[in-house]
This record gives C-alpha cells, sequence and structure tokens, in this order.
C-alpha cells in the first residue's frame, strides 16, 4: 500500500503544474460564469464559459502518454524499472493519477453547472410571473437537471475511460515498439476506436432510446428522463469503462512482459 501510495503522488508531483492550473483554471471559469448573472437581470453569454471546462477531458489521454514519455526522455524510466516493485503498480499508478485529475475537473465543471442552472431557474420564474410569453424550457430543464447532469456524468466518464485506456495502451505499445512507434501506435488507436464503436449497438439495444422524456400520468408534464434512457446510459457506461480497461490491460501486459530495465 505504502509503494502505490508512494507512486501515485510521484505522478501527481511530476505533473502538478497540470494539477494545478487546470482546477483554477475551471474554478476560474465557473466563477466567469456564476458573476455573470447579476441581481435578476438578463445575463450576459459569459454564463457559456461554464460548460467550456468540461472539454479539459481531451487533455487527460494527452497528459497520460506525456507522463510515460517524459520518463524515457529523461532516462528516468531505467530507475522505475529496477525497483522492487511491480511494473503493473507503476503503470497502474500513471493512470490513476491523471484519471484523479479528470474526476476533480469534473466536480468543480459540475458544481458551476449546478449554480448556474439554478440562476436560469430563478430567472426564468421571474420572468414567467411579468410575462405569459417567457420560455418554458428553462423551468422544465431545472426540473430535470438531476437527471441531466447524470446523463452528462456518465458520458463524461465514460470517454475518460476509453480515452484513457487507448493512451495508456498506446504508451505501452510505443514503449517496447522500437521501430514504427508512431505507427504501431496510430494503428492500435484506430483499431480499439473501430471496435469500440462498430460494437456499441449490438451492446445497447436502442428500441426504446426515443423515449427521452418521463411523463407524470396525471399532468402529463415531464418529470425527468425516462427509466429506459438512465438503462441505457449505464449501460454504456459499463461497457465504456470495460473497452477503456481492456485497453489499459494491453499497455499493462506490454509493459509488464516487454519493456527492458
Amino acid at each position: 500500500m505504502n509503494t502505490w501510495k508512494t507512486l501515485y503522488i510521484k505522478e501527481i508531483k511530476d505533473n502538478r503544474t497540470l494539477f494545478v492550473l487546470l482546477p483554477l483554471v475551471t474554478v476560474f471559469l465557473e466563477l466567469v460564469a456564476v458573476l455573470s448573472f447579476d441581481d435578476g437581470q438578463t445575463p450576459s453569454l459569459h454564463f457559456l464559459w461554464s460548460f467550456v471546462p468540461y472539454a479539459f477531458l481531451l487533455i487527460l489521454p494527452f497528459v497520460l502518454s506525456h507522463s510515460f514519455a517524459q520518463e524515457v526522455k529523461g532516462q528516468t524510466h531505467y530507475l522505475l524499472l529496477s525497483l522492487p516493485v511491480s511494473r503493473t503498480q507503476i503503470f497502474a499508478a500513471k493512470a490513476a493519477a491523471v484519471a484523479t485529475l479528470g474526476i476533480v475537473l469534473f466536480a468543480l465543471s459540475s458544481a458551476g453547472f449546478i449554480v448556474v442552472v439554478g440562476e436560469l431557474h430563478a430567472l426564468a420564474l421571474e420572468a414567467k410571473k411579468a410575462s405569459s410569453h417567457a420560455l418554458y424550457f428553462i423551468p422544465l430543464f431545472s426540473d430535470i437537471a438531476r437527471d441531466i447532469l447524470v446523463i452528462i456524468g456518465v458520458l463524461y466518464l465514460s470517454a475518460m475511460a476509453v480515452m484513457l485506456g487507448i493512451a495508456g495502451g498506446a504508451s505501452g505499445l510505443k514503449l517496447v515498439v522500437r521501430r514504427f512507434a508512431g505507427l504501431a501506435s496510430t494503428a492500435f488507436v484506430l483499431g480499439v476506436l473501430y471496435f469500440y464503436f462498430s460494437t456499441l449497438p449490438d451492446v445497447l439495444d436502442l428500441s426504446g432510446a426515443h423515449e427521452v422524456l418521463w411523463f407524470d400520468h396525471d399532468s402529463n408534464e415531464p418529470i425527468g428522463l425516462s427509466p429506459e434512457s438512465i438503462k441505457l446510459s449505464f449501460m454504456f457506461l459499463g461497457y465504456s469503462v470495460f473497452v477503456g480497461l481492456a485497453s489499459m490491460g494491453i499497455g499493462m501486459w506490454l509493459f509488464e512482459k516487454r519493456a527492458e530495465a
């Protein structure tokens, strides 16, 4: 346990600039979005900055790949591989550190999202009181905001699992392939993506996907996302995690069996 903790903390320290910078940028953008609401007035479009930090997810695979590349560039991978610890632990510590960063960014982004939705809901209620022509979709969105946030979380975690899995697998491949490492990594990435998207329709039953909203039988008002939509979302998450772990497992196996100390 102490070995795992040491390796995990080492990875965070090695990438401390990004691990501090990205959360700070996320908090700044969320504050800009929240502060765009002023005393019940119509907000500026600055509130849209609240959704930007979710795109930081795209950076995470490059952070993981960079972590392996820096070890090779600095020749510190020889020291790591000579340590009396499992190479799988070394590999997993890098992936866990980057995944932790992804979860922190999601938590901060979602906190800002919740506040922005609350402000939009309050504004919509005020507008509805003042005018019968006020838009209805904002109160509706607030009513199902919890379900929407669940779906966003499922999509975020699914994408993170697949992308980190691909990045981990490609990194392990590059460490053991001496010639044409870039070509081999590209082929691996494309192969995993093709497998993932080609098998996804077979794994998920999309017959009920059109029933997005769940309506109250008495008032016929939408009260949330349909149970079928929630079920499909978690099936999607499970399959994405499976593909991500399988891809990561290939990288770990290569790193464990073939990397030269």
